[in-house]
């Protein structure tokens, strides 16, 4: 399962590595384990013995530098510890999440984790080598948010030229709906908060640093011979990074190489964690976004789908018949008939995030959606409802 990625350690690409190389010395390339497998135990095989950012104590032991005591027995920003973990695993779930949006491990719907073949050559690999900047860079591309955020930058950016991090858009689109709820007129919570983009959007940028795609501007342009994810490290591994301006390096376009985005979000993923919505303490709130967010879900996931097909047969989405079809199944897709042209356009939002940006096309007064890149349908479609994915099968869109 592919997650939206929204807590800062997970940014850190020289901390991932070093939980690589972790994981497959303690499991090697067949061993499935948890999630509390990788946390930190002080008197067992554990990240410290693999860390390269540990900091000498006045004690005479090595600790994490994101932790402030070095008797502390959560041990690792990235995973926290058994014996200590006041995130209760939060933040390791977040750091297997990041790991596996970069293919280095498969996490599956039951938390069954196992390091991949591309994992095991990022934990092998010398970090600040060529070896490992290829790694990076390769890595970065199999995630659907950096896909959709590497193309809205190129899409105003040429290289050389700067841009400004908030223009960024991230996060789950706000459908802005309004719905009669136990006789309440509900506004619908199906957008991010502004604090998990900000999250998000961190890593992003870290990870497109690393990658060597783009660069703070007040950084130096790499030498002949350098690396991005070791010449920029300092920064990259700041516990905050609020730097606005980036330059692009490197632009990309998705639609001349042929790119299939491998770790799309999935189904589940495709909203927040509706039942932990804290919305002023509207309850109300929380109660009906619970209740409408599988038509949520089903629409974002119809969306990428439709484009997908389109990508694979190299035509285009008409918008029109996209609003057809939801309407010909309101019972699977539309929660209320007002305004959902407005509703719909506003969806189309998660491609960016799922890994399918799309251009819009006009022809005859209609609107159309041009893929700009595939996905890996087996991914997003992992823990979609049968029942979805048989209606999308049998559709003529």
């Amino acid at each position: 399962m592919s997650f939206l990625l929204n807590r800062n350690p997970a940014a850190r690409i020289e901390c991932l590595h070093s939980l690589a190389k972790f994981i497959y010395a303690k499991f090697g390339s067949y061993q499935l384990f948890s999630l509390k497998s990788v946390k930190f135990k002080r008197e067992e095989i554990n990240i410290h013995q693999f860390c390269s950012l540990l900091t000498d104590s006045s004690l005479g032991i090595k600790y994490c530098p994101y932790k402030q005591n070095p008797l502390d027995d959560a041990g690792c920003s990235l995973t926290n510890g058994i014996d200590s973990d006041t995130t209760k695993s939060k933040e390791v779930s977040n750091t297997i999440n990041a790991l596996h949006a970069l293919d280095f491990v498969y996490r599956d719907k039951n938390d069954k984790i196992k390091i991949t073949p591309s994992g095991i050559r990022f934990a092998n690999a010398e970090y600040g080598s060529e070896e490992m900047q290829s790694i990076i860079k390769h890595a970065v591309l199999n995630y659907g948010p950096i896909v959709g955020v590497l193309k809205q930058i190129c899409r105003t950016t040429v290289e050389g030229e700067t841009f400004n991090s908030s223009d960024i858009e991230v996060g789950y689109p706000n459908t802005e709906e309004i719905v009669n709820y136990n006789g309440r007129n509900v506004p619908l919570s199906s957008g991010s908060q502004a604090d998990s983009n900000t999250r998000t959007r961190s890593c992003i940028l870290a990870w497109l640093t690393a990658a060597g795609f783009i660069r703070p501007n007040k950084l130096p342009p790499l030498e002949v011979g350098e690396c991005a994810h070791y010449k920029y490290k300092d920064f990259i591994n700041q516990i905050h990074r609020g730097q606005k301006k980036y330059i692009l390096v490197e632009s990309i376009e998705f639609e001349s190489r042929r790119h299939i985005t491998k770790k799309p979000l999935d189904y589940k993923n495709l909203t927040k964690l509706i039942s932990a919505l804290r919305e002023n303490n509207q309850e109300v709130v929380r109660e009906s976004t619970i209740f409408y967010g599988e038509k949520i879900k089903n629409r974002r996931y119809a969306i990428a789908y439709f484009l997908n097909e389109a990508y694979k047969q190299n035509r285009f989405v008409s918008f029109d018949d996209l609003i057809g079809f939801f309407l010909a199944n309101r019972d699977v897709f539309v929660i209320t008939d007002n305004d959902l042209h407005s509703i719909i356009q506003n969806e189309l939002n998660i491609a960016d995030m799922i890994g399918i940006p799309f251009d819009i096309m006009e022809e005859d007064g209609k609107c159309y959606l041009k893929p700009l890149t595939g996905i890996n349908i087996d991914e997003i479609s992992s823990t979609a409802p049968t029942e979805l994915i048989n209606l999308l099968n049998k559709s003529k869109l």
